[in-house]
């Protein structure tokens, strides 16, 4: 308690020069702060767009090869069969095959080209969707190939404006269907300027069989599947029963390159989560660069110190202070000037992540959340801490090494 009254003491007696001091490190810890609180927030945001669904989902599409001739294969699509057989994993609990296509949907008085999607009673479930109104669609659907159409919150106000759509018609390529169901609206956001809420559901087989004809290589054919393990620790072992049976069914050796891509979603998030961490530490970098030249000055105005201290460290030598004291003296007075610009410091860098976060509002959304926590602030605090001590040792060190005598000499 001595050496922190000593400490105080000595900083208030020079209240300017301790205070232009600190400014090094209250800049370097409130940039600290801020950018540690905006870079967690951005890695929050990007683990909160995916949920406990999405980490259990496989997704599977074709894909062509791109190698030289003799080496590549034509892009061939998934069928109802590879549906059925990845159906029957182990750790599966439901899949979901689409084929889909841009186009016109008409109604009296309006027209609205969307997204048309050939889908079966499962694919609003894999996308994480509920009805608002009416039916989904049903395993009957498909079997009988009817026209019918579930559609989405986003067309429904395009084509419908007000008007509620189950029971009304849609015709799309001259072939009336008829509307069972509306989407609920799904949160969230509008990218490469598509809206995940614009689209209308039929049947798949009726998607295939009355508008876009089949495939000539693959009959029955899907374009995407989506595969939903019962817990996410099936995920790992899924992914590797899916590449064996489509491999054996595409005729594909282990060797040969896979004509069908396998996304993880879980896998995803991980390197989402991953890249956020990396986006977290160059941001602190930069704080840190501010607090290492903040600790610079702070050393630099404690050799000064020393060196206007001179004649009173030979004193306190000469009336029995070890070197050891004189060391934890001037180390003492260097942690509190950069303890004190540290808390100072948190307290600039929360309102700087606060105002960022209300100044980047758009949309009644902010563009930079921030998440403001005791690990952050102890990272910042303790970062500042760690600069007195590095930055103060040498002073410290220089000031116990003094000659006695010759330091009661000096002027």
């Amino acid at each position: 308690m001595t050496l922190l009254r000593l400490a105080f003491s000595s900083l208030m007696e020079r209240k300017l020069r301790s205070l232009l001091t600190m400014l090094g490190i209250i800049i370097g810890v409130a940039s600290v702060f801020a950018m540690l609180a905006i870079g967690n927030g951005a890695k929050k945001s990007i683990l909160e767009n995916f949920d406990e669904l999405s980490t259990r989902t496989v997704s599977l599409r074709p894909l062509w090869t791109g190698r030289r001739s003799s080496q590549s294969r034509p892009y061939r699509r998934f069928d109802e069969a590879d549906l059925k057989e990845l159906a029957a994993l182990p750790d599966v609990e439901l899949v979901s095959g689409t084929l889909g296509r841009e186009e016109t949907a008409v109604v009296p008085g309006a027209d609205w080209a969307t997204s048309i999607t050939g889908a079966d009673e499962n694919h609003l479930y894999t996308e994480g969707m509920e009805m608002a109104g009416g039916r989904n669609l049903t395993p009957e659907d498909l079997e009988f190939g009817r026209t019918v159409a579930v559609v989405g919150s986003a067309a429904a106000s395009r084509l419908f404006g007000q008007s509620y759509p189950v029971g009304q018609t849609i015709s799309i390529r001259k072939v009336p269907f008829e509307v069972v169901g509306l989407v609920a609206e799904k949160e969230g956001e509008i990218s490469w300027g598509g809206d995940e809420n614009d689209f209308i559901l039929i049947p798949r087989t009726t998607a295939r069989n009355r508008l876009f004809g089949n495939d000539w290589l693959v009959r029955n054919q899907i374009d995407n599947i989506r595969v939903v393990a019962r817990d996410q620790g099936a995920v790992a072992n899924l992914q590797n029963n899916i590449d064996y049976l489509l491999r054996r069914r595409r005729g594909l050796s282990a060797a040969d390159a896979p004509d069908f891509a396998a996304r993880n979603f879980a896998a995803m998030q991980q390197s989402r989560a991953e890249s956020g961490r990396i986006f977290t530490v160059l941001l602190a970098s930069m704080g840190v660069i501010s607090l290492v030249v903040g600790g610079v000055g702070v050393m630099n105005i404690m050799l000064v110190s020393v060196t206007e201290r001179t004649r009173e460290i030979g004193l306190r030598m000469s009336i029995g202070a070890r070197r050891s004291d004189i060391l934890r003296q001037f180390l003492v007075e260097a942690v509190v000037l950069c303890g004190l610009g540290g808390a100072i410091g948190l307290a600039v860098g929360y309102g700087a992540s606060q105002f960022a976060e209300k100044a980047s509002v758009q949309n009644g959304e902010a563009l930079f959340k921030t998440v403001t926590d005791v690990p952050t602030a102890l990272i910042a605090f303790g970062s500042a801490v760690l600069i007195g001590v590095v930055f103060g040792y040498l002073p410290a060190r220089r000031a116990s090494r003094l000659n006695p005598v010759e330091a009661l000499r000096h002027e």
